[in-house]
């Protein structure tokens, strides 16, 4: 009977020793990745740029430091300071455009997704762009859903939210500015920008997000509320505006610009 436990328990075994090897290699490497950038935007504002349709209509705020999520980098009316992904179906489809974006100005940070090989950023793709690595704790949650915001960013790995943006708040937040200004996350499905792929492409990817964010829409916006706590716990001093919100509507302050 013993003999018939051995095997599921070497399994076992083998996975806690693999994310402890995860884990050892991650304090390490987020001491390089983001140790440098704790508190270096107090005083300042950040706004985290998702890619839904709304960015278009986003009039950017001067002086503040802008981080791209995905795609959201080819908004030609914001020279970025960072752009932020960690799934790779964000950005196959614009990997030489991202590759040849503002090098040495634009900070890239290409994150990782342990057991997922399709949203998996290659090492090849992140040292053509220069990029910093960073890794995720989808090797301990395999849920998105169930992944834990964090705070010590430059020990830990960062929690891989079902929304990116999710994941990048954590980047930005670390930064400790005093106002964090939400723009294009619209949670309703589609870019506001489809290049380098065929109507074919971009149709099933639009349905596949649709149905997305149709399905998952109160979750998604239990993880928001989530992340409102985390920074009121941690970063009181940080206040968090949403800019043209669609679907992230009354989480933070909401605010809309006038493009008249």
């Amino acid at each position: 009977m013993f003999e018939s436990f051995k095997t599921p328990i070497r399994k076992v075994i083998s996975r806690i020793i693999e994310a402890d090897a995860i884990n050892i290699s991650t304090g390490i490497l987020h001491q390089k990745t983001f140790l440098q950038f704790k508190n270096c935007c107090e005083g300042k504002e950040v706004v985290v740029c998702g890619a839904g349709p709304s960015l278009q209509q986003y009039i950017p705020i001067q002086g503040a430091v802008h981080i791209a999520v995905n795609r959201a980098f080819l908004y030609d009316k914001i020279d970025f300071d960072y752009v932020f992904s960690q799934d790779f179906e964000g950005l196959y489809m614009v990997q030489q455009e991202l590759a040849d974006y503002r090098p040495g100005q634009c900070v890239k940070l290409l994150g990782t997704q342990y057991g997922i090989p399709e949203k998996e950023i290659p090492e090849s793709f992140a040292i053509k762009c220069k990029a910093l690595r960073f890794n995720t704790d989808l090797h301990i949650y395999g849920d998105g859903y169930k992944s834990k915001f964090v705070r010590d960013i430059d020990r830990q790995p960062l929690g891989n939210m079902p929304n990116v943006g999710l994941s990048a708040m954590q980047f930005a937040l670390f930064m400790n500015p005093d106002r964090i200004y939400i723009v294009g996350c619209d949670m309703s499905g589609g870019h506001f920008v489809n290049i380098n792929q065929s109507d074919k492409e971009v149709n099933k990817m639009n349905k596949k997000l649709e149905k997305t964010w149709f399905e998952n829409y109160e979750r998604l916006l239990v993880k928001w509320k989530e992340l409102k706590d985390f920074a009121g716990r941690f970063y009181p001093e940080t206040e968090i505006v949403s800019i043209n919100p669609v679907g992230l509507k009354n989480i933070f302050l909401d605010i809309y610009q006038n493009r008249e």
